[in-house]
């Protein structure tokens, strides 16, 4: 009975292990591909129309906007491989899995307040004559960072429940 106790929870964690290796990979290939649509794609998509409406200026202000708002996505690419290596060693519902969460979403926030004040800044300079398709990409940009905010934190919140659940059935046993 023991034996075959043990043999099934080698199998969980085996199967935890290659999860956990899987996540990073993705974790990876998502970090190369953020880091290419940052600081190659986007730079080169949108120096002509932002250099013809906004001039020189405009456009590097762009760039550097976007380049700022890619660390925030980057520090949660961060903390999520820490999310795998939790889940490597078994330990997926921890209160540290809920902080991770909860740093991510507050960084996914700190998104939100930027593109959103890219928003305004963009009335007020007027661009909305000369680049309205702008507006577009910044308010999906600013929908998909409320969206990853509310699902950390929700995330958060039932990590760390989970993790008290846990905590008290390993009490009684």
């Amino acid at each position: 009975m023991i034996d075959k106790e043990q043999e099934r929870m080698e199998e969980v964690l085996m199967k935890q292990t290659e999860m956990s290796g899987y996540l990073k990979v993705i974790t990876v290939g998502v970090g190369i591909l953020l880091l290419a649509f940052v600081f190659w794609f986007l730079p080169l998509v949108l120096k002509e129309p932002l250099t013809d409406t906004a001039g020189k200026g405009g456009y590097q202000g762009t760039c550097i906007l976007v380049g700022i708002s890619a660390v925030p996505a980057l520090l949660c690419l961060v903390r999520f491989w820490g999310i795998c290596e939790s889940i490597r060693k078994d330990q997926s519902f921890s209160g540290e899995n809920a902080r991770r969460l909860k740093r991510m979403s507050q960084y996914m926030l700190a998104d939100v307040v930027l593109y959103s004040g890219f928003l305004v800044w963009f009335f007020l300079a007027g661009w909305y004559t000369g680049a309205a398709w702008l507006i577009f990409p910044v308010l999906l940009a600013i929908f998909i960072s409320v969206t990853l905010t509310v699902l950390c934190a929700a995330l958060s919140h039932l990590v760390q429940s989970a993790s008290e659940i846990q905590e008290e059935q390993e009490l009684t046993i």
